[in-house]
């Protein structure tokens, strides 16, 4: 069986691949998420782990790896190209710039702005962590585009409008209670269908 390895920046992340995981994959792959700590260790240490992940691959493991980081601040392209190029110095194709005949071993995902982007995209999901939130309003700006303002300060201040999280946000918790009810065929981010995609790619490669 194919194995996903899936490399993320932060707790928070690692919390919602473990409930987003396996409703994706199902019994069509195994999966391990490891969490480097931050999104500067992950992509320092990128090349030197993409390059062993080739050698594990030449000596025979069935392997994909799946890279997610947050946009944050950078520029989107620029942080983009960095993820490809690491890539490339490590001899490994990726689903951007694939072999000649088409294969890829790694899937370059980044998160717009922030994993809150995704939880915004799912308002029904946010309901059910919450139950005291009223109706949300789809069209209103936050929820309307969620890549576009999808940072954790959005949602808390939305949740802190209504009684939850008043002091902090706590992100490793929310999305602890978040991820379990995203829905993968109805959220209005782009980048999180981006991400499905991506997964489904790379077990069809």
């Amino acid at each position: 069986m194919m194995q996903l390895e899936v490399l993320v920046e932060e707790p928070s992340a690692e919390e919602a691949m473990r409930h987003v995981l396996p409703r994706v994959l199902g019994q069509r792959a195994s999966f391990k998420i490891i969490n480097l700590g931050s999104k500067y260790k992950l992509l320092k240490v990128l090349g030197e782990r993409l390059a062993a992940y080739r050698q594990r691959i030449e000596s025979g493991e069935s392997l994909r790896i799946v890279v997610l980081v947050d946009l944050d601040d950078d520029d989107c392209m620029r942080l983009k190209k960095d993820l490809e190029e690491k890539a490339a110095g490590a001899g490994v194709h990726t689903k951007t710039r694939p072999d000649s005949s088409g294969h890829f071993l790694v899937i370059n995902r980044i998160v717009v702005e922030e994993l809150e982007s995704w939880f915004i995209g799912d308002p029904t999901a946010l309901r059910k962590a919450f139950p005291k939130l009223p109706a949300i309003n789809e069209k209103t700006k936050l929820f309307r585009n969620p890549d576009n303002g999808g940072s954790w300060e959005a949602l808390h201040g939305f949740l802190k409008k209504h009684g939850i999280y008043k002091k902090h946000y706590p992100k490793i918790e929310a999305a602890r209670r978040i991820a379990p009810y995203l829905d993968i065929s109805r959220n209005r981010s782009k980048s999180f269908n981006a991400f499905l995609k991506g997964l489904e790619a790379a077990l069809q490669s």
